[in-house]
């Protein structure tokens, strides 16, 4: 039970939500065009989930093959250069020997944190006396902000430390909905 504790400990966590208004205008063209807009954005700040360096070799001989290295002594595991994606240093990890277990720990590595903006605008419009139109936007990550995944955590694979992937880029979408 331990391991999936670690596993989904996320030390920091902020989410935030708003929902904000505009007012409406003296200028009624302003007030048609700028006013009643609703914004809601969201915000997600979080720090690195954990992950399990394994040498992608069975030298423990259990027959499981996700055996974990050996954590060279007094080696810092990591690098943490985005500019070079390069998150963990293979210099700080050895394959396990033959028919031993490796010490490094179960979800013992934390992987790049993530900040996540998205937004909504929407308005209602009043096209008859019970019907109105709403129109929505949506910005899935409106910031544009790489949010890293966790590197390649196999010892025995060429980019082992690197990061290869990212979350999505930006997405927007529009709807409108007619409420009769």
């Amino acid at each position: 039970m331990l391991l999936d504790q670690q596993h989904f400990d996320l030390r920091h966590l902020v989410n935030a939500s708003v929902v904000a208004l505009a007012p409406h205008f003296s200028n009624p063209w302003m007030s048609r065009v700028f006013g009643s807009w609703q914004i809601s954005p969201l915000v997600a700040v979080r720090s690195g989930s954990w992950y399990s360096a394994v040498t992608g070799v069975d030298d423990s001989l259990t027959g499981v093959g996700l055996d974990r290295p050996n954590v060279v002594a007094g080696g810092n595991p990591y690098v943490r250069n985005l500019t070079t994606l390069q998150w963990l240093s293979p210099a700080a990890f050895v394959a396990n020997p033959t028919g031993t277990f490796g010490n490094a720990g179960a979800y013992s590595l934390s992987g790049p944190g993530s900040f996540d903006m998205d937004l909504g605008v929407s308005r209602f419009f009043k096209v008859h006396e019970s019907q109105k139109l709403e129109v929505r936007f949506e910005f899935f990550n409106a910031t544009n902000h790489v949010r890293f995944a966790n590197p390649v955590a196999t010892v025995s694979n060429a980019h082992f430390g690197q990061i290869q992937s990212a979350g999505d880029p930006r997405i927007l979408q529009a709807a409108m909905k007619y409420h009769f």
